[in-house]
C-alpha cells in the first residue's frame, strides 16, 4: 500500500478489515518509515478495505475514504 505523505504528519493509521464499514485492525508506521506499507496479514482469496489516518501531536486526521484491496 502507498499513500501520499502529509505535511508535519508524525505517523500514519493504516485501517483494513473485511467491510468498509468495519476496519478493525490496524498497523501505526512513522512518518520517517515511508509512506508505503507491505501488509503481510492477509488471507489470500479475500478481499480487504483499507483506509488511512495521518497524525501528529495535535490528533488524528479525518479517515481516508476505503479502498477495496483484491
Amino acid at each position: 500500500m502507498t499513500w501520499k505523505p502529509v505535511e508535519g504528519a508524525v505517523g500514519y493509521n493504516v485501517l483494513w478489515g473485511i467491510r468498509p464499514d468495519r476496519l478493525t485492525l490496524t498497523y501505526q508506521r512513522w512518518a520517517d518509515q515511508g509512506d508505503s506499507l507491505e501488509l503481510r496479514a492477509l488471507n489470500v482469496g479475500q478481499a480487504y478495505w483499507v483506509a488511512i489516518e495521518a497524525f501528529d501531536e495535535n490528533g488524528v486526521s479525518k479517515r481516508s475514504r476505503s479502498v477495496r484491496v483484491p
